[in-house]
C-alpha cells in the first residue's frame, strides 16, 4: 500500500508541475488566457452551458445511494472480504453493514478487475459496482494509458451487438481499462445474461469510483451495445474514450436531452440509458489522461463544490457535457499550489482528500484513510 501511495503522489505532482498553465511568465502578456483559449479551440467542440445547481432532493438522494455501492466495492480486496449473500452480512465493514437488507450480492469479481454484482428488489435494480485502485496491478492499469482501437467485447464473442463502425471515426479507448473490462466480462458475462433473463424488468446500474469509475464507463457502454440499456454513474473517473468515441457515447446516451431535462427540473431519478459523471473540487484524477493524448469525457458532469462534509444538494452543480475549461481551472489551481507551496499541498491532502470525499468517504474499507492520516 505504501508503494501505491508513493506512485499516486509522484504521478499527481508530475502532472500538475508539467501542466502548460503551470509555467509562470516573467512579464504579463496582453492576452494572458490566449494559450488556454487555443487549447479549447483545438480540443473541445461541446457547448459551454451556464452551470446550475441541482434542485431535486430525490435525485441527490439516489446519487448518494449509488455512491454507497461504490464505497462497498472497496471491501473486496481486504480482510473484510465480501461473499455472495445479503450485502449487510457479506462483510464486516460498516460500508456493508449499513446496507438495506434487500440488497443481495450475486457475484464477486476479484481478479484483474474487482466488482460486486448485486440486486436490489425494492428499486428493481441490478447494480455493478467497481472497486477503485487498491492494488499494485490496479496502478499498472491506470498508467497503461496508451489509446488502442476499440472492438466491443460482444463482437469478439459473436454476440448480437450494436455496431459503431459506421458511426464513430476510429474509436479508441484507454488500454489498461480495456484489459480490465475484458477481464470482467470473461468472468461475469454469463451471470449478467442470467440476471437479465431472470429479472427482465430490472434496470442495470453500473457505478464505481476512480479506476472503478473508468470501468463503469467502459463496461456500461459495452452493456449498451449488448442491449442492456444501463445507467452509468461514474465517480471521480479518469478519461476512457477518444474524442470521436466520447461524442458517439454522448449521442447514444442522449446527454444533450439529459442535461435539458435536468435544467427543466423534470428528472428525479437515475433513468436507464443515462450517463452521470460526478467530479469534486480539487480532484485531479478526472483530468487525466490529458486531452493532448486524445482523450475526452462523455456524460453529464455533476460537480461537488464543497471540499469537506457535509455535502448536500446545494453543493452539486450541473455543468453538462465535458468542457476543458473546467479541467484547466483544476490543473491551474493545483499547479499554482505545487509551485508556491508544495509542502503545504501534501500536508493538507489537497489532492488526495478531494478524490475521496464523494458524498460519502470512499476507500474506508481498504484502510487508505488510516494510512494517510485522514481518519
Amino acid at each position: 500500500m505504501q508503494t501505491s501511495i508513493y506512485l499516486l503522489f509522484s504521478f499527481l505532482i508530475t502532472l500538475v508541475t508539467s501542466a502548460p498553465i503551470a509555467e509562470p511568465e516573467p512579464e504579463p502578456k496582453p492576452e494572458p488566457e490566449s494559450e488556454s483559449i487555443e487549447i479549447l479551440k483545438r480540443h473541445n467542440d461541446n457547448i459551454l452551458i451556464d452551470p446550475f445547481t441541482l434542485s431535486n432532493q430525490d435525485l441527490f438522494d439516489e446519487i448518494k445511494r449509488i455512491s454507497e455501492f461504490s464505497g462497498a466495492a472497496y471491501c473486496i480486496s481486504t480482510i473484510h472480504g465480501v461473499k455472495p449473500g445479503q450485502l449487510n452480512e457479506a462483510c464486516s465493514d460498516i460500508s456493508c453493514a449499513d446496507a438495506e437488507k434487500d440488497i443481495y450480492v450475486v457475484d464477486v469479481v476479484d481478479s484483474l478487475s474487482h466488482a460486486l454484482i448485486m440486486t436490489e428488489n425494492s428499486t428493481k435494480q441490478i447494480i455493478i459496482a467497481f472497486q477503485g485502485s487498491s492494488t499494485f496491478m490496479d496502478w499498472v492499469l491506470d498508467f497503461t494509458a496508451l489509446p488502442v482501437d476499440f472492438e466491443s467485447y460482444g463482437s469478439t464473442k459473436n454476440l448480437d451487438v450494436y455496431s459503431i463502425d459506421a458511426e464513430a471515426d476510429d474509436p479508441k479507448v484507454h488500454m489498461g481499462f480495456k484489459k480490465a473490462s475484458e477481464n470482467f466480462f470473461n468472468h461475469s458475462l454469463t451471470a449478467l445474461q442470467q440476471l437479465k433473463a431472470k429479472y427482465p424488468d430490472y434496470q442495470f446500474v453500473v457505478t464505481g469510483h476512480s479506476l472503478g469509475g473508468a470501468l463503469a464507463s467502459l463496461v456500461g457502454v459495452e452493456l449498451y451495445m449488448m442491449g442492456y440499456n444501463p445507467a452509468i454513474v461514474s465517480l471521480a473517473g479518469p478519461k476512457v474514450f477518444s474524442k470521436t468515441f466520447a461524442n458517439w457515447v454522448d449521442q447514444k446516451f442522449a446527454t444533450d436531452s439529459y442535461v435539458t431535462s435536468l435544467q427543466e427540473q423534470s428528472v428525479s431519478t437515475i433513468n436507464p440509458g443515462t450517463y452521470t459523471r460526478i467530479t469534486h473540487v480539487g480532484d485531479i484524477v478526472p483530468c487525466v489522461p490529458l486531452v493532448e493524448m486524445g482523450y475526452k469525457h462523455a456524460g453529464s458532469e455533476f460537480y461537488i463544490d464543497e471540499s469537506d462534509f457535509p455535502q448536500n444538494m446545494l453543493n452539486v452543480t450541473i455543468r453538462g457535457q465535458y468542457h476543458e475549461r473546467y479541467e484547466l481551472e483544476t490543473l491551474g489551481g493545483l499547479a499554482k499550489k505545487a509551485v508556491t507551496d508544495l509542502k503545504g499541498l501534501l500536508k493538507d491532502y489537497i489532492v488526495v482528500a478531494p478524490h475521496l470525499y464523494y458524498l460519502i468517504t470512499m476507500s474506508t474499507c481498504s484502510g487508505l484513510l488510516q494510512l494517510i492520516g485522514l481518519a
